[in-house]
């Protein structure tokens, strides 16, 4: 079932002109682990390398407040305590990732404002077992912007209970017949907020393998 949609991809997520694509397969993500994950953005991403869950879950939050009064409140806010919030913003501020201004402000730096920036697509692949998929694809919808099951067509039947199950969690479905790839239901879009998960999923999709150029 892979090869052919892999092959589909850029054709069926509508990649432009001038976009950049990358597809993981079978890469952790928290918890999870999607059989494809299917970034599609313009431009650079910024690397994550040699950030740690700390560092992480700091810039996840900053993306989200944008700045901060200080790293007093950093502890406060996250939960932590001075050592690792003093940990954080010193591996942030290296790898270009927050500035500290003289009042004591902490800031991210735009361009590791990712949040808006990349179209994260999760997919998991099932011959027909539809509810188990379902449950994982709606796990994916915490980090992926779209989240898709794709089953056998040969052997999963569209019914009304499988439709209103996936219109109801928003998850998108694709029945695959050989090389023929029908997409049954279209995944709700809905950016998720910032989160750990998302920047690791961001940081894999920026360092490993070839891009697929539109």
């Amino acid at each position: 079932m892979v090869e052919p949609l892999v092959a589909l991809l850029p054709t069926v997520f509508d990649l432009h002109a001038g976009q950049r694509a990358r597809l993981l397969r079978e890469q952790p993500v928290g918890s999870v682990i999607p059989d494809l994950l299917f970034g599609i953005w313009s431009g650079e991403l910024p690397r994550y390398e040699g950030l740690n869950i700390i560092s992480r879950h700091v810039l996840a939050w900053l993306s989200t407040q944008k700045i901060v009064n200080s790293e007093e409140q950093l502890c406060e806010d996250l939960l932590l305590s001075r050592l690792a919030a003093d940990s954080a913003v010193s591996t942030l501020k290296r790898v270009g990732a927050i500035s500290k201004r003289d009042s004591g402000e902490v800031e991210l730096c735009p361009e590791f404002d990712v949040s808006g920036s990349i179209r994260l697509i999760a997919i998991e692949m099932k011959l027909k077992k539809w509810r188990e998929a379902l449950a994982q694809a709606v796990e994916y919808r915490k980090f992926a912007d779209e989240a898709y099951v794709v089953l056998d067509g040969n052997q999963a039947r569209m019914t009304i209970e499988v439709r209103d199950a996936f219109v109801e969690n928003g998850i998108g479905l694709f029945l695959q017949c050989g090389m023929e790839l029908k997409k049954e239901i279209s995944a709700e879009l809905l950016a998720p907020a910032p989160s750990v998960e998302r920047l690791f999923a961001v940081s894999k999709l920026a360092s490993s393998g070839p891009y697929c150029l539109a």
